[in-house]
């Protein structure tokens, strides 16, 4: 294993100016014998009096990148370790979404120059006071669901370093997660007295096919945009096999979230209807478009073929229930799979059959989202009991 004790900053030229590169003096200690190499490193930074205290940093931590010293080795350079060395074992969009929220952490610890065995609980803990306060676009601090994610990230890396005796204790695991003041976190749901309202919100929405199947499956967005001609079999059934995710970039895959998210459909005729449709504006676009026509093998595209990205779903959604005051503003395109469960719950439904429906992985999240969406019936019952202990009381004065 390579390792380096010493290194400096030089000059090299690249297409006529002059740039700042790190050597660094390696060793190979490996098989008894020391060999010794060198390894220049480009800063990108150019030749100049500002860049040079530039430069001498980027030295000091390359060499303790390389040092093999985990006593010098910097928290937020750990993190990025750490976030490459779970890069062969996760899938690609976990990977991102680990990225994101590293990210965080990195640059609010960079400038800090806090070493990995330095970290503390108050350090923690400052950095959650970070994320509920600073100032984002109009917005103060990130929100709860944020922060607890970036949470999690941060124990998972300080588990790791325990688990690999870089620091004997994560000090993470002393600090609990905070959770901003006055954010309830309030989620609507879309009732089975209200379908018929959500039902006239989307009619002739160009995105009414999506948003009527995410209700009526209980699909989720990637899978809703994964629904490809070839799911629709002869048996006159809807497989859920494919979904669409959005990271940095829109990425595809032949399968889903887990084994029990993949499962299929009867197909109701209004639902047909709609296919239908769209198979025949489909068809008339793609004579329209001509060469320039993306061919592929999804339903939902726009007009010249190319796929949605995710995100349009979403944002579609949300601006359809702003613009709409018989919609609660709360809704959002997840709470549709949500509803779903609620909707069957509510009906008689037996709670596996709901946990089929909808591909959760095991009961207890289906029971989980039923609590959540159970306040409408609460007040009802709520409504019930004034009326039948109350009302009976003025009837009788």
């Amino acid at each position: 294993m390579k390792t380096c004790q010493s290194g400096r900053v030089i000059a090299k030229t690249k297409k006529g100016r002059k740039y700042f590169y790190l050597r660094l003096n390696l060793v190979d200690k490996e098989g008894g014998e020391k060999k010794y190499s060198t390894k220049d490193i480009a800063t990108g930074l150019a030749v100049s009096k500002r860049n040079q205290a530039k430069a001498n940093a980027m030295l000091e931590d390359a060499i303790t990148d390389y040092s093999g010293d985990t006593e010098r080795m910097y928290f937020h350079k750990y993190l990025e370790k750490w976030l490459e060395s779970k890069k062969p074992s996760v899938e690609e969009t976990t990977y991102q979404n680990y990225r994101y929220r590293v990210k965080i952490i990195v640059d609010h610890f960079a400038d800090q120059k806090l070493l990995l065995t330095e970290l503390r609980p108050e350090h923690i803990r400052d950095f959650y006071n970070f994320l509920m306060t600073v100032e984002r676009g109009g917005k103060k601090g990130y929100s709860n669901c944020t922060i607890k994610d970036v949470s999690v990230v941060l124990r998972m890396a300080l588990d790791d370093a325990v688990m690999n005796k870089y620091i004997r204790e994560s000090p993470a695991g002393q600090v609990r997660t905070p959770k901003k003041n006055g954010s309830t976190g309030r989620k609507a749901y879309v009732g089975a007295d209200e379908v018929g309202i959500f039902l006239e919100a989307i009619r002739d929405h160009r995105l009414e096919a999506p948003f009527l199947m995410t209700l009526y499956y209980g699909l989720r967005r990637e899978e809703v945009l994964g629904l490809r001609w070839s799911a629709v079999h002869d048996d006159g059934r809807l497989y859920i096999e494919h979904t669409v995710t959005l990271t940095d970039r829109v990425i595809v895959k032949d399968r889903t979230k887990s084994d029990e998210s993949c499962r299929c459909y009867p197909i109701p005729d209004e639902i047909r209807k709609k296919l239908d449709e769209i198979r025949d504006r489909q068809a008339e676009n793609r004579r329209a478009f001509g060469n320039r026509y993306n061919e592929s093998d999804y339903i939902f595209t726009w007009e010249d073929g190319r796929l949605y990205r995710p995100d349009y779903l979403t944002k579609s959604f949300k601006k359809l229930v702003r613009s709409n005051a018989k919609l609660d503003d709360a809704l959002t395109l997840h709470s549709l799979r949500a509803s779903c469960v609620s909707i069957l719950i509510h009906s008689g439904m037996d709670i596996k059959d709901v946990q089929t429906w909808v591909g959760h992985k095991d009961v207890q999240t289906t029971l989980n989202i039923y609590a959540r969406t159970n306040e409408k019936q609460q007040e009802k019952v709520a409504h019930t009991m004034s009326d039948t202990v109350f009302g009976n009381r003025e009837e009788n004065s």
